[in-house]
């Protein structure tokens, strides 16, 4: 087997498109401090995305840059390029920094695939589907803007939606009100709150979103409630989705103990890569919940890493809980090619080598910085 012989990284920052900046219950998304990771190995690059953001996971490029020349690329350098020790190494050279570790190991399934010239859904036993729906975040703005962010979605294409929540009950309703309005009562429509309400502010808002048609609730609560979490369950006929409660496969244990979910929110950053993320929905399936993809706004590498999940397991439900894998679409510029784009609300699964990407060098330089 090849042994790693580099690991290098640039920094990157995209800026997202005006209209299309995310303001939710805890934050506003308004720039991505993204790690491009290239792990080479017998004459291969394999490229990966740290796709972090220090409001949401921690993690940036800063962060995840110092973690890789400091930590993980002295104790990689040299050892075989194989991603389930990779991530053993991982684990024991350094605690938590999971979106870090994750583009480590889709840098070097990426590497694979080149080197097998198959995509990694082939290296993972098969594709089960070649393309999949992908819903559109609407910003916590006020309803008129947030209409017309939904009409502008509308026209590039998406045709399923969520809207941000957790920014005040009075204006997350009206908001939610003007959308479903637009869009009329058969257009799939979720809330995602980011952990901004409270566990009154969330059963006020049962009924109303009810009466609204509203397919599921994505993080009301902050993320350790997880007793109020099930509590308001318990009183939802709207199924509750988690994002950010769960992060490791005992969080998703817990949470289905607790009776706290119906479905979970996987990332392939939070569980540390590809493989963290099939076997996530994996045991999603097992405990009986469903499953679905979330997405930090990922550039063309995160994204196709996404995609790649997505195409291989059948543990999703997806018509119920439909993924986000449009991260981008955000942004003023595409950095990979083949770009992504969106066809009557579906994006199809890249069917190249590796992840099926490869990086736009041009484009890319233009966003580096020091």
């Amino acid at each position: 087997m090849p042994k790693i012989e580099s690991i290098v990284t640039d920094r990157v920052l995209v800026p997202l498109r005006d209209e299309w900046i995310i303001a939710c219950g805890r934050y506003t998304h308004k720039s991505s401090p993204f790690l491009i990771v290239r792990v080479r190995a017998a004459g291969i690059e394999g490229f990966g995305e740290v796709s972090g953001t220090y409001e949401w996971s921690g993690e940036g490029f800063e962060t995840a840059e110092a973690a890789i020349k400091n930590v993980l690329a002295p104790v990689l350098i040299g050892t075989d390029l194989n991603p389930n020790s990779i991530c053993v190494t991982m684990e024991r050279a350094l605690a938590g920094f999971n979106f870090t570790k994750a583009a480590i190991e889709m840098a070097c399934w990426d590497a694979i695939g080149k080197g097998f010239n198959a995509p990694i859904n082939t290296l993972l036993g098969g594709r089960v589907r070649d393309s999949v729906y992908s819903k559109f975040s609407v910003s916590g703005v006020p309803p008129d803007e947030a209409v017309a962010i939904v009409r502008a979605a509308w026209e590039k294409g998406f045709r399923k939606f969520k809207v941000k929540v957790g920014l005040g009950l009075t204006e997350d309703l009206a908001r939610v009100e003007a959308v479903r309005k637009f869009l009329g009562d058969e257009i799939s429509l979720a809330v995602d709150a980011n952990g901004g309400w409270t566990l009154g502010e969330a059963r006020r808002a049962l009924r109303p979103l009810e009466e609204l048609n509203i397919c599921a609730i994505e993080q009301p609560l902050p993320a350790g409630n997880l007793r109020e979490l099930a509590a308001l369950r318990a009183h939802s006929n709207i199924p509750i989705l988690l994002d950010e409660s769960v992060w490791s496969h005992s969080d998703i244990a817990i949470a289905v103990q607790l009776g706290a979910a119906d479905a979970v929110n996987i990332y392939v950053g939070k569980s540390g890569g590809i493989m963290g993320a099939f076997q996530a929905v994996k045991l999603a399936h097992t405990l009986g919940i469903g499953a679905t993809m979330g997405s930090n706004l990922e550039l063309g590498i995160g994204h196709a890493a996404i995609l790649q999940v997505l195409s291989v397991s059948d543990g999703f439900d997806l018509d119920t809980y439909p993924p986000d894998v449009a991260g981008p679409m955000y942004y003023d510029a595409n950095v990979v090619e083949p770009g992504f784009k969106i066809n009557d609300g579906m994006v199809t699964v890249p069917t190249g080598p590796g992840l099926g990407v490869t990086i736009n060098e041009e484009a890319l330089s233009r966003f580096k910085v020091a």
